[in-house]
């Protein structure tokens, strides 16, 4: 697929786009409710952690502002491991209950969104078809839940590295070479991601297109990517790293837009991957229909469900 019909397929499906945020918006608010029942107690532990200087020098970290990022994110780290600490001395059961909310539940519901947007860019590449965002939802919930669990078992170690690589740089004395800090965990962070993404970029798409199980989809989702692999690592490189460079120079709180982009970037670029990996017909708009240039699959009818 030529970057022309990929960008040709991301403007006639742009309304993905906010509906996928709003998902995610929706997604927060639940978590907030699910966390609301220990309101006081959160509260009460930050109040007693917060410190005014280090917030400001927080939300001011940035490169492209100048500053030197590295002694900030040090003496953030010394105050979260100290918030840790004492909260999990004083509210054990609070901050495990807080952890499964925040790192287990969350991460997949907002998988079971991507795989939404894998089964409506389907629709649309496979037939013109505009399918709702909440029908959808619905009903793929059989098929989500388990793509979203196992995939967020997949993710993290890869996760999990990257932090751990970050807290590894942090301990560093760097010296004079501080400056070089954000730089080395941007390209650490960036090899991490791109190798966790490259190998599921066909795992949402096959499931929906085979109507496979999710391990039987996963072997057939690194088939297909492994026909075009050296795309897959650079647009998984490109986008961590154009990611990383912007929170790491417009400063942490960026993250609150480029998160959510991204996940509509890469959910959208999912189908449209596999689509070309397979060489499957797909539409650019109501009236023109395209097909890759070598064509290693022929469509059936068990392989696609709206076959033209």
């Amino acid at each position: 697929m030529s970057f022309k019909n990929y960008l040709k397929l991301a403007v006639a499906n742009f309304d993905k786009t906010w509906k996928l945020v709003v998902y995610r918006v929706i997604i927060w608010l639940v978590v907030f409710a699910l966390l609301a029942p220990f309101y006081n107690v959160i509260k009460d532990q930050i109040l007693n952690a917060w410190n005014d200087d280090a917030f400001l020098s927080f939300a001011k970290a940035g490169l492209f502002y100048g500053n030197v990022v590295t002694a900030t994110f040090v003496q953030i780290l010394s105050l979260v491991l100290a918030f840790l600490t004492a909260f999990f001395t004083n509210h054990l059961a609070v901050v495990i209950y807080s952890f499964v909310v925040l790192f287990f539940v969350r991460p997949i519901l907002m998988n079971i969104g991507r795989y939404v947007i894998d089964e409506m860019m389907y629709g649309f590449m496979s037939s013109h078809a505009k399918l709702g965002f909440a029908s959808t939802f619905v009903r793929t919930l059989k098929k989500s839940i388990p793509y979203s669990f196992f995939r967020y078992l997949y993710c993290l170690p890869f996760d999990l590295a990257v932090v751990g690589s970050f807290y590894g740089l942090l301990l560093v004395d760097w010296g004079s070479y501080a400056l070089a800090m954000p730089f080395a965990f941007l390209v650490i962070s960036s090899l991490i991601l791109s190798i966790k993404l490259m190998f599921i970029l066909g795992w949402g798409p096959a499931m929906v297109v085979y109507n496979e199980n999710v391990f039987t989809s996963f072997k057939l989702g690194i088939k297909a990517v492994a026909r075009n692999l050296s795309v897959a690592f650079i647009f998984s490189f490109l986008t961590y790293f154009s990611l990383t460079v912007f929170a790491l120079g417009l400063g942490p709180f960026s993250l609150i837009v480029l998160v959510p982009l991204f996940a509509v970037v890469s959910s959208m670029f999912e189908t449209m991957f596999f689509f070309a990996c397979q060489g499957m017909r797909y539409y650019i708009d109501e009236k023109t229909v395209l097909s890759s240039k070598k064509l290693e699959e022929q469509d059936t009818m068990s392989q696609a469900k709206f076959l033209l």
